[in-house]
């Protein structure tokens, strides 16, 4: 008995690397490239050599040896490449985030409310408007009454409501 479920679970064993290394041949596609040491020129004076990929006709070559040899300054914010000219990099500050949010949303606002920077996430600033409400004079006990959570992007100053 015991020789039986070994063979069975040998067979379901080989079975599925067979059936799986079939899927994965399937789904598999190969590109041809080709790898060349190329000299870079800018209006004619040689400026650098660096390895190049050349696949379907365009070459491929590291965006920082483009930006020596043009003698400009490269750097990479989230999905955008910049050579030359680079964006300042002025984040706006917890002050100006709660000013954003109070001439957006509360430009009449009681004096009670407050609103302040409760933490960042990431480049975002999260915000929390709210108000104390005294339940009690006699203890001073009360508590938080919530007007809105905002979110204020530190490099461009864009203000959404988390609800």
């Amino acid at each position: 008995m015991k020789d039986k479920v070994k063979g069975l679970l040998l067979g379901v064993a080989i079975g599925t690397m067979f059936t799986g290394g079939s899927v994965l041949a399937a789904n598999y596609k190969g590109i041809d490239v080709v790898f060349k040491d190329i000299q870079i020129y800018v209006d004619q004076v040689k400026k650098s050599s660096n390895s190049a990929i050349i696949y379907d006709g365009a070459t491929y070559i590291p965006a920082r040896t483009v930006s020596k040899a043009l003698d400009k300054q490269v750097s990479l914010d989230g999905n955008n490449l910049y050579i030359g000219k680079q964006p300042t990099n002025k984040n706006i500050t917890k002050a100006q985030a709660v000013k954003l949010i109070k001439e957006k949303y509360f430009p009449k606002a009681p004096s009670q409310l407050i609103i302040e920077v409760d933490n960042t996430e990431g480049n975002t600033y999260l915000i929390h408007a709210y108000e104390v409400v005294i339940d009690d004079p006699n203890t001073g006990a009360g508590h938080t009454a919530t007007w809105g959570w905002y979110y204020v992007d530190m490099k461009s100053g864009k203000v959404t409501s988390m609800f």
